[in-house]
């Protein structure tokens, strides 16, 4: 018989694409403890949101002080989820927020979208692994989106691992 443990405290961070009129760092500062913004040059995805978002946009990735309990993510992703919703101009987000966690052996997103290889949480939000580590490094899996299987976002990903 297996003995169940509490696993390890993660990182949160939220990753954020936004028109560049938006304070982010604002928003997201009301509920987190900002340590760190990277702004990736790599952001493949942009022309698709700018359908929705238009124009300008803006990604960066912001990393929290707080080290924390897994299961905080579902929160995290209904307080995000509103913060859209309150944001929003005519229908229209102008920010869109991916909380997730770095832990020692993985980094995950949260999503309300499912999927096969998307594990189901509570409250309409869904579990996506994005990395696991091995060999000194986060490796990212055959569904990983592009701009998270640039190199230049798993090195900082893995200077905030706990």
């Amino acid at each position: 018989m297996s003995q169940l443990n509490r696993p390890t405290d993660v990182r949160y961070f939220c990753s954020c694409l936004y028109k560049e009129s938006i304070d982010a760092s604002g928003v997201l500062g009301q509920k987190f403890q900002i340590i760190e913004a990277f702004e990736p040059s790599f952001n493949p995805l942009s022309e698709y949101y700018s359908k929705e978002m238009g124009t300008d946009l803006k990604r960066t990735i912001f990393f929290f002080d707080e080290v924390s309990r897994r299961e905080n993510l579902v929160g995290y992703k209904l307080w995000a989820d509103q913060i859209e919703r309150e944001t929003s101009v005519e229908g229209r987000r102008t920010i869109n927020i991916d909380v997730g966690y770095i832990a020692k052996e993985q980094v995950l997103l949260a999503t309300g979208k499912p999927y096969s290889h998307r594990i189901y949480l509570s409250d309409g939000v869904f579990a996506e692994l994005v990395y696991t580590y091995s060999d000194k490094t986060f490796k990212s899996l055959s569904w990983t989106y592009p701009d998270y299987q640039a190199e230049e976002k798993i090195s900082v990903f893995k200077r905030f691992r706990p």
